[in-house]
């Protein structure tokens, strides 16, 4: 296992307003733009491949990186964001369920996964794909909550949702793949500036792909 990650959040989101499960939620025209800002100014050497969670929003973010540097995209199941639950509870109480989760870790909502076995899932994920590398740099995009858990427990720190809160948008770390992973760089932003990790964007995304 040898090579580097970089850890990508996605771009800002166009939010749902009467549901908590925003696994169909696009790109606002600002995330379109801060993934490519990202890209022109990315902070490691040029990846050989793309790697994306399932959700729109993570694809979407892919694609646009993918076509800046000439690649196509993979999804990859196991990068998945973690959710307390997926049936569209309103907003509240879904955070309410949120909260209870991140002040105990091994607390399992509705979604049947704790965080705690969400971190084992994403460490597990992102050591998948480094062992694919072989000494190459691969983009890795994804989710704030799943990535927080990783970095943190790669920091021999406990995970918290304060952390999680301060991923920017677009920010990026960077892991080197050896015997282990190791965090060469923790989250920060490329490019144009960062609205709040809870910031979204109330306009439609310009991007006129079908839904991924």
């Amino acid at each position: 296992m040898s090579g580097t990650l970089v850890l990508v959040r996605h771009g800002e989101i166009v939010r749902p307003i009467h549901t908590s499960n925003f696994d169909r939620a696009p790109l606002s025209s600002f995330g379109e733009s801060q993934i490519t800002d990202l890209a022109r100014a990315w902070p490691a050497k040029r990846p050989s491949v793309v790697f994306a969670s399932p959700l729109r929003r993570s694809i979407e973010s892919a694609i646009l990186l993918a076509n800046s540097f000439g690649l196509r995209i993979r999804k990859r199941p196991c990068l998945k964001e973690w959710a307390a639950d997926e049936s569209g509870i309103p907003q509240p109480e879904y955070k309410a369920l949120e909260r209870r989760a991140w002040g105990n870790l091994d607390f399992v909502p509705p979604s049947k996964e704790s965080l705690a076995q969400a971190a084992i899932r994403g460490r597990r994920c992102l050591e998948e794909i480094a062992e694919t590398l072989d000494g190459s740099t691969a983009a890795v995009v994804g989710h704030g909550t799943l990535f927080s858990l990783v970095v943190a427990e790669l920091k021999g720190v406990r995970a918290t949702e304060a952390y999680k809160d301060s991923i920017g948008f677009a920010s990026a770390a960077i892991l080197q793949a050896g015997s282990g992973l190791r965090l060469v760089r923790d989250f920060q932003s490329y490019g144009v500036p960062l609205k709040s990790a809870n910031e979204f964007s109330p306009t439609q995304s310009a991007l006129t792909r079908p839904n991924p």
